[in-house]
């Protein structure tokens, strides 16, 4: 290990205790594999998926019992190949695990153990396999890939009623938790479950978000019967509402109470600007969270996601484009205040 910054944080980690010695010789004689030895390998590995793929395709029958064995083939190979540690072999069991997974609930959806209409049988299968493979020894990539997929799959047994627009809120409110709380989690045996878990929460409660109030969309984009629920519409703005709130005074409980109380009356008026952007309000107590947590990566990819919400916002015809403006311009402007007023005042405290 070369990089100056990398040899500086081992060190810092062992003088906390954070990792012992035998743990801190190992990863001294780690070396990670180049990006372009890592893009080349995952273009192997998944060209031979499919390869796999293509030739379980053109050899079976119609039957769907034959898939599922074939499923369970490639899932049990996949926890084998997840334990290895070369970047193929990574790779290959990350692109078996997710076509596994994939064609058992294709092979479930033929068994017409359901509905047409109904999607909840497979569903549900998703959500038991996904987690079953998210506590398999794997990377990073593949927890991740699990974590979203049985949250994804919970949504459609959720389905397109009230009920969703609570799932959103309690994805950004679980997400915004774990970000909050990382510190305590990133040394424990299960930092690398949480992480994967903390990631799809982010990112699916970023996607509702754009949706707005998911719920009230006429398309039963869920598979399910859309509900007329004009009545419970204010549930996503309020709890995009309390998650903001509770996440500045988690932030602020420690400054001083002058500058408490002005964080809170501008958040409480960037509220009621944003009542009806409700996804403006989800996006920034997830940017709060993660710049908190020093993760730069979901800084940006929670800033692309507010970047999309404003764009999918413009389009939209629940209230007019001048009215847009002027709560965009609005809310500019008191984020600028409360930099001056809330921001500037933290730093000059020694």
């Amino acid at each position: 290990m070369n990089t100056p910054w990398k040899q500086a944080l081992l060190d810092d980690l062992l003088q906390q205790q954070v990792i012992q010695q035998d743990g801190y010789a190992q990863l001294q004689r780690e070396e990670g594999a180049p990006w372009y030895v890592m893009l080349l390998s995952a273009i192997a590995a998944w060209f031979a998926a499919m390869m796999l793929l293509g030739a379980w395709v053109m050899m079976t029958d119609a039957s769907p019992l034959p898939s599922i064995f074939a499923a369970a083939i490639l899932l049990l190979s996949a926890i084998w190949l997840l334990r290895s540690s070369g970047a193929f072999a990574v790779q290959l069991g990350l692109a078996l695990s997710l076509l596994g997974q994939a064609m058992l609930v294709f092979s479930i959806i033929e068994l017409e153990l359901h509905t047409g209409a109904d999607e909840r049988i497979p569903a549900l299968v998703a959500l038991v396999l996904s987690c079953g493979m998210l506590m398999a020894r794997a990377g990073s990539a593949h927890r991740f890939f699990c974590a979203l997929i049985a949250m994804v799959s919970l949504a459609v047994l959720v389905g397109n009623n009230p009920l969703l627009a609570l799932y959103g809120v309690a994805l950004a409110a679980l997400a915004v938790c774990l970000w909050l709380r990382r510190a305590r989690w990133a040394a424990s045996s299960r930092a690398a479950v949480l992480r994967a878990v903390t990631g799809a929460a982010t990112l699916l409660a970023l996607a509702l978000g754009v949706l707005g109030q998911p719920y009230a969309h006429a398309a039963s984009w869920f598979g399910s019967v859309a509900v007329d629920a004009a009545h419970l519409r204010w549930l996503y703005p309020t709890g995009a509402a309390v998650i903001l709130l509770a996440t500045l005074v988690w932030l602020m409980r420690g400054v001083q109470q002058s500058i408490r109380l002005g964080a809170l009356a501008g958040v409480l008026i960037l509220i009621a600007l944003c009542v009806q952007t409700p996804g403006l309000l989800i996006g920034a107590a997830l940017w709060l969270a993660v710049f908190h947590a020093c993760d730069r990566l979901w800084c940006m990819l929670v800033g692309a996601g507010v970047a999309l919400y404003l764009g999918d916002l413009y389009y939209s015809l629940h209230i007019t484009l001048l009215t847009k403006s002027m709560l965009l311009a609005a809310s500019g402007l008191l984020l600028l205040v409360l930099r001056r007023t809330v921001i500037v005042p933290m730093r000059r405290v020694p």
